[in-house]
C-alpha cells in the first residue's frame, strides 16, 4: 500500500470521499490545486455501505444519469467496503450528511440507501421496510456499520488517513431567508450524535469543523437552495482546515 503523502510542498494530496456534495463541492472550486479527488462514494449510509448485501431485484438501468446509476450500484453492491483494502488515497474524507435518507431493508436483510436516485430505479417493492433516520432501528444498523467500517479501516492500515468533515445543516440563507428550523435542528442533533460515536475511534485532529458563522446556505448555489448547499467561503475554509489536518503525519 502506498504511504500517505506527507509533503507540504506542491504535490497534491489524493482524496477519496465517502459522503455527499457538502464535501465534493469543495474540490470543484476554481483554483483548487492542493488536493486531487480520486474517488467519490455518494448517497450511501454507513449502515448500507457495510451491510452484508444489498436489496434484491433492483434494476438500475432505468436511472438516466451514468453517475447516479453508478452511485446507486456502488451502494447496493457494497463497493466501498469491498474496495477499502485497496484504497491508495492519502486522505479519506467522511461526512454523514446523506444519513438523512435513512434505509430500505428487504425481507432477506438486504439494505440500500433510499436516495432520490435509488427510488428512480425499477424493482423497488412497496413492501420494503423504510427505516427512518434517528429511529432505534436506524441507530442500531448505523452503529453496526460504523464498527465494521473502523475494523476494516484498521485492518487495511487506513484508520489514520480518515478525516471526518463535521458538516451541519444551515438554519439560514445568505439572502436572509430562513430554512425550516426544526428540520435543521433535528438533522444536526442526529449528526452530532453520530460524530460523537466516531470520536470513540479517531483522534481529535481527525475531525474538521467549519465555524458556525459560515454554515450559511447559498441562494445561488449550482445545485439550488438547500440547508446543505453552502456559501463559497464555507468550502474555502473547509479546504484550509483539511490542509492543516493532513499536511503532515498525524501519528
Amino acid at each position: 500500500m502506498k504511504a500517505p503523502n506527507s509533503s507540504t510542498g506542491s504535490a497534491a494530496r489524493s482524496v477519496l470521499i465517502h459522503g455527499s456534495c457538502v464535501t465534493r463541492d469543495a474540490f470543484a472550486l476554481p483554483g483548487e490545486s492542493g488536493f486531487q479527488l480520486v474517488d467519490y462514494y455518494a448517497r450511501s449510509s454507513l449502515a448500507s455501505a457495510f451491510a452484508d448485501h444489498g436489496l434484491q431485484g433492483v434494476e438500475t438501468s432505468t436511472i438516466p444519469s451514468p453517475f447516479q446509476r453508478r452511485m446507486v450500484d456502488r451502494d447496493l453492491g457494497k463497493h466501498f467496503w469491498r474496495d477499502l483494502a485497496d484504497v491508495q488515497a492519502d486522505v479519506i474524507v467522511v461526512d454523514l450528511v446523506d444519513e438523512r435518507y435513512g434505509l430500505l431493508v428487504d425481507d432477506r436483510s438486504g439494505v440500500g440507501t433510499p436516495s432520490a436516485e435509488l427510488l428512480r430505479a425499477d424493482g423497488i417493492s412497496p413492501d420494503l421496510h423504510r427505516v427512518v433516520p434517528g429511529s432505534i432501528d436506524f441507530l442500531m444498523a448505523w452503529e453496526a456499520g460504523r464498527r465494521r467500517f473502523m475494523a476494516e479501516a484498521r485492518a487495511a492500515g487506513l484508520a489514520d488517513r480518515i478525516v471526518v468533515h463535521q458538516a451541519r445543516w444551515a438554519e439560514r440563507c445568505a439572502d436572509g431567508t430562513q430554512f425550516d428550523y426544526q428540520a435543521s435542528a433535528d438533522a444536526n442533533h442526529l449528526l452530532e450524535y453520530m460524530y460523537g460515536r466516531l470520536r470513540q475511534d479517531l483522534a481529535p485532529n481527525q475531525f474538521v469543523r467549519v465555524p458556525a458563522h459560515l454554515v450559511v446556505g447559498d441562494p445561488d448555489h449550482r445545485w439550488g437552495r438547500s440547508p446543505v448547499h453552502y456559501v463559497e467561503e464555507y468550502y474555502r475554509t473547509f479546504l484550509d482546515l483539511l490542509d492543516r489536518a493532513t499536511a503532515s503525519p498525524r501519528r
